[in-house]
């Protein structure tokens, strides 16, 4: 009677503590949801979502997506308001973003610390990061979530490889198909989940033939369920400059730097530049790491269960770190997944405190944790293409030239006023012309996207050698416009009607 009173309470405490992570979470990631500017990623989004449903599709494929998160944000456009269009389409990550913080929780509390549950749930709630991701219009949290419950299941095999129990085998079956099923990102958990069957279950295995054959079955079975999607993504060929990986920048200490920090010790950072905002607790990524570290002490008698955390955490950064060597795929986005299981062993690492400690240090966590993430609200995040888009706008007219040092600026400047769009370009014969027919020329320095772009310094000396540049008007932090004057003697031809176009 006293084991089901232990065992009711014990569901009672879990269901409550993913309720509450759930709601905090969320909370974290509705506060602001549409304050934001779209950047380029997300223009793809609003700009797919907005298509007929069979032009959605396509263009999904062409550019290497799979189209059902689209698809659902289509309905999400649909649905909403004008007025509320861009919060709409960053509902939907910011709900998956609170479920994964809600699995963090319940992933912690498996492994048997209920203090480090809480602290894992708030880290994955309140990472300026992972709350970035939750407003951000694409599919990264929707496949991150389904990804969790697999994690939790793959623990539960670990756990106890020949138990009878279905449930840990379901979770990571359906958890594994709905992430592959969102995003091709969730490919190399299959390898991942592999290793960590083959070192952590294994050996502790009676049954190794019938573990390795039900393991190899359920693998099959979810590559032949999503077979046909991914068949739709090699058969459809490539189209747009997004369709591949030839935009992602080479990877630099700096730039690594920046990845690690974010993803793992609470650094804010650029969403496109990934430039690591100032610390506003510098001891915080110390603290991060200690607790990582206490984290793989507590489980040191359960190993298994460290060794998957382990490889999961480890495994994706190496692996791309490996592949980068050949091609740059090193992107917070690839690597987002990788978080959760590091925010774990981090949460696990309070349970070295004495009891009385814990109860202590959970709330002052949960206010150093909101004190990390306010600044994120207000921060500049995202580059002010609505800005730069209003300034243009002002001043520019049909005919003049917007010489822009990224490729896709005329997908920004477009999608706030789309005038702006046919007047952008990156070819520099075509601004020298209007200037030569008296037109100006607008020269706009800043990231669109993520992909390379030539230096400041390199971008204002070409336009300088087009003609006297005014001062350097910003929008925001990281876009400047300056004007490009034509020749005294084109101004005055083009005001007599001459040659003006």
């Amino acid at each position: 009677m006293r084991a089901a009173s232990d065992h009711r309470s014990e569901r009672a405490g879990l269901l409550a503590g993913i309720g509450l992570v759930f709601a905090a979470s969320l909370a974290a990631r509705l506060h602001g949801l549409g304050a934001k500017p779209l950047w380029l990623d997300e223009v793809i989004t609003f700009t797919r979502a907005g298509r007929p449903l069979h032009g959605l599709m396509l263009d999904s494929l062409r550019n290497h997506h799979l189209p059902g998160f689209f698809v659902i944000e289509r309905a999400a456009l649909l649905l909403a308001p004008k007025a509320t269009q861009v919060a709409a389409l960053r509902l939907v990550p910011a709900l998956a973003g609170a479920a994964c913080a809600a699995l963090v929780f319940a992933i912690a509390w498996s492994a048997g610390g209920r203090s480090g549950a809480w602290l894992a749930g708030l880290l994955m709630a309140f990472a300026p990061l992972q709350v970035a991701f939750g407003q951000e219009a694409r599919s990264y949290t929707l496949m991150m979530a389904p990804l969790l419950l697999a994690l939790h299941g793959l623990l539960g095999l670990v756990r106890a490889p020949d138990a009878p129990c279905r449930r840990p085998w379901l979770n990571f079956g359906l958890g594994t198909a709905g992430a592959l099923l969102v995003l091709p990102d969730a490919l190399p958990w299959l390898a991942a989940a592999t290793l960590a069957i083959l070192a952590a279950a294994l050996p502790r295995s009676r049954d190794r033939i019938g573990l390795l054959r039900r393991w190899f079955a359920l693998n099959a079975a979810l590559l032949l369920l999503v077979a046909p999607a991914y068949a739709l993504l090699l058969l459809v060929p490539p189209q747009g400059p997004m369709a591949g990986f030839a935009w992602i920048p080479p990877p630099s200490a700096s730039f690594l730097w920046a990845d690690a920090a974010s993803l793992y010790f609470m650094r804010d950072a650029t969403m496109v530049t990934m430039r690591l905002l100032p610390p506003v607790l510098p001891g915080l990524a110390a603290a991060m790491a200690l607790l990582a570290i206490l984290g793989l002490w507590r489980l040191r008698r359960a190993r298994a269960e460290a060794l998957v955390l382990l490889i999961v955490w480890l495994g994706l950064p190496i692996a791309l770190g490996v592949v980068s060597l050949v091609h740059p795929v090193m992107l917070p986005r690839y690597l987002l997944w990788s978080a959760p299981p590091f925010f774990v062993l981090a949460g696990l690492g309070i349970e070295a405190l004495p009891p009385p400690a814990r109860l202590a240090a959970l709330p002052a966590a949960a206010a150093v944790l909101l004190f990390n993430l306010a600044p994120y609200y207000h921060a500049e995040t995202k580059p002010r293409w609505d800005l730069a888009a209003a300034r243009l706008a002002a001043r520019a007219t049909a005919g003049d030239v917007i010489l822009a040092s990224d490729g896709a600026a005329w997908a920004m400047l477009g999608h706030y006023d789309p005038a702006l769009a046919p007047l952008v370009t990156q070819r520099r014969a075509r601004a020298a012309a209007a200037l030569a027919e008296g037109r100006p020329v607008f020269a706009i320095y800043g990231p669109a996207g993520q992909g390379a772009q030539p230096s400041p310094a390199a971008f204002a000396a070409m336009a300088a050698s087009l003609g006297p540049l005014s001062p350097p008007r910003r929008a925001g932090t990281e876009i400047v416009i300056r004007r490009i004057s034509p020749p005294p003697a084109a101004r005055i031809a083009c005001s007599l009607g001459a040659i003006c176009r």
